[in-house]
């Protein structure tokens, strides 16, 4: 009887081992999956492929988890994606924030979404990515996925940015007064865009001719190839001229200011392209050493 029974318990373990073996190592299912939220992916095209841990944030928060410290061991996907935007400054990026009407009623947050999406976009900004490369969105959406209190609440998209007379502006950095500035115009007009450069450049201009009386500021108009070559001299001269007239309101002697006016005959970019010749619609400034 002994012997029986040590039979059967043999023949017990060795079905119990074959089923296990069977079932978890053959067919690979496993008693229970921890859930786990998918990575959220950054693709622009065939340049950038990236993707971000799927837990970016508590449920019914805003602020973005802890991704990096940027140094160099330990820098995360939102830094190779700063990265990205300050080399290629002619991509637009727009970061949607979703969240569940759940998740507002919690927080009494009318767009958590949106506070989401601005949390990247400020990680980006401290990053050194220019402020107008980056749009974001809230978006409400009652398909997010919720795994230990955790959510992922993010999408990204990119595209091109249209340049214009404006972003072409705000994009030409005041160096010093030996290199030159481009001041930029829209189609048919004589008053240059502002901005805190060039702004900078004629303060510092001003006050360096002022005990520098033999040197002189040059300011040369330019304009695209639409029009004659006679009327483009002209609005070329006149953009100059305004600028002339706009710094001696600001304390310069006429004396120190020398206008030169170049019509279409000194493109810097294409004129056959819309973006060409904007940037062609220019008057540059230079301070000639003498």
């Amino acid at each position: 009887m002994s012997k029986l029974w040590v039979w059967w318990m043999g023949l017990g373990a060795w079905v119990i081992v074959s089923v296990c073996v069977h079932v978890f190592y053959i067919k690979r299912i496993r008693l229970s999956e921890e859930p786990v939220l998918p990575p959220i992916p950054i693709i622009d095209g065939n340049q950038l492929r990236l993707k971000l841990p799927g837990s970016l944030f508590q449920q019914a928060g805003g602020e973005l988890k802890a991704l990096g410290n940027r140094s160099a061991n330990s820098r995360s996907g939102l830094d190779t994606l700063a990265d990205y935007l300050i080399a290629h400054p002619r991509r637009l990026l727009t970061v949607i924030g979703y969240h569940t009407s759940a998740e507002s009623k919690r927080t009494l947050t009318a767009n958590l979404g949106s506070v989401r999406a601005h949390a990247v976009q400020e990680y980006l900004l401290n990053a050194g990515v220019p402020d107008d490369q980056v749009k974001t969105w809230g978006v409400p959406s009652e398909a997010l996925m919720f795994v230990h209190d955790s959510t992922n609440a993010l999408s990204f998209a990119f595209q091109s940015i249209r340049i214009d007379a404006d972003w072409l502006a705000r994009h030409q950095k005041y160096i010093d007064l030996y290199h030159p500035l481009h001041l930029y115009f829209p189609t048919g007009g004589t008053t240059y865009i502002h901005t805190p450069d060039n702004e900078q450049f004629a303060s510092e201009a001003i006050a360096y001719l002022r005990n520098h009386r033999q040197e002189r500021l040059v300011i040369t108009g330019h304009t695209d190839s639409v029009g004659t070559a006679a009327g483009n001299l002209r609005l070329s001269f006149l953009r100059a001229k305004a600028v002339q007239d706009s710094l001696v309101k600001q304390g310069a002697n006429r004396r120190w200011l020398r206008i030169v006016a170049q019509g279409d005959k000194a493109p810097i970019a294409p004129n056959a392209l819309p973006e060409g010749r904007e940037a062609n619609r220019r008057v540059t400034l230079l301070v000639e050493r003498r």
